[in-house]
């Protein structure tokens, strides 16, 4: 499982105007906790943090959290709890990391990745992903990076599950194992007009414009 290494320095002074001038110098404000350590208000360069949360799943990296209170350096082993973004600029507001020991499991979620091109899409069918995610508990260095579904023996109609996923040693699913994760269901009918009826309506238009050109003959010979 994947490692980084972020550096952070401990603040005493909180409250959005402190959060509002932090960002102002290129500084994310976030807060480290965990069941047996106290909160600290933490500072982070914005580039470092940008960095890690930009990667597929930012919340699945293990981080050695170095934080700086002004007289000595304490490192911690932790992971992203959440990450609060602007909804218009898109820009990291806030980041909650949380304290974490190796020998104790967690809870998460893993991205499911699907490789290959199902007979049924040849076919003309559509794949669907049903799950993105799987729920799992193991170890923190037994994180897996992603789950990988083979798709290519699909065909219509035909659906993989939870089951069907190649799960590493020491990973403990938590889902139903009859979840659906991918299926390929037939392709969208597409209502089609019989050329029959098209013929007639235009007969029916050639006609009407017979008769009307008719009638106005016999009115100009009167």
């Amino acid at each position: 499982m994947e490692t980084v290494a972020l550096n952070a320095r401990s603040r005493k002074e909180t409250g959005k105007g402190v959060a509002r001038s932090l960002r102002r110098q290129a500084l994310i404000p976030a807060v480290f906790y965990g069941p047996k350590v106290e909160p600290v208000p933490l500072a982070l360069g914005s580039k470092e943090v940008e960095k890690v949360v930009s990667s597929e799943a930012p919340e699945n990296i293990l981080i050695d959290l170095n934080i700086e209170n002004g007289e000595a350096t304490e490192s911690h082993r932790a992971m992203i709890k959440e990450i609060q973004v602007d909804p218009v600029k898109q820009t990291i507001l806030h980041v909650d990391f949380y304290a974490i020991t190796m020998d104790q499991k967690i809870s998460l979620e893993i991205p499911i990745s699907l490789t290959g091109t199902p007979v049924g899409v040849t076919e003309g069918g559509i794949l669907q992903q049903v799950s993105r995610t799987i729920e799992v508990s193991c170890l923190p260095d037994q994180i897996p990076e992603t789950l990988v579904l083979d798709v290519s023996d699909l065909v219509i109609g035909d659906s993989l599950h939870v089951t069907d996923l190649d799960i590493p040693e020491g990973v403990e699913l938590l889902v139903e194992e009859k979840l659906t994760v991918a299926t390929v269901v037939p392709p969208t009918k597409e209502e089609i007009i019989e050329p029959e009826i098209l013929e007639e309506e235009e007969g029916e238009e050639v006609e009407e414009e017979e008769a009307v050109a008719e009638t106005k003959e016999e009115g100009d010979e009167e």
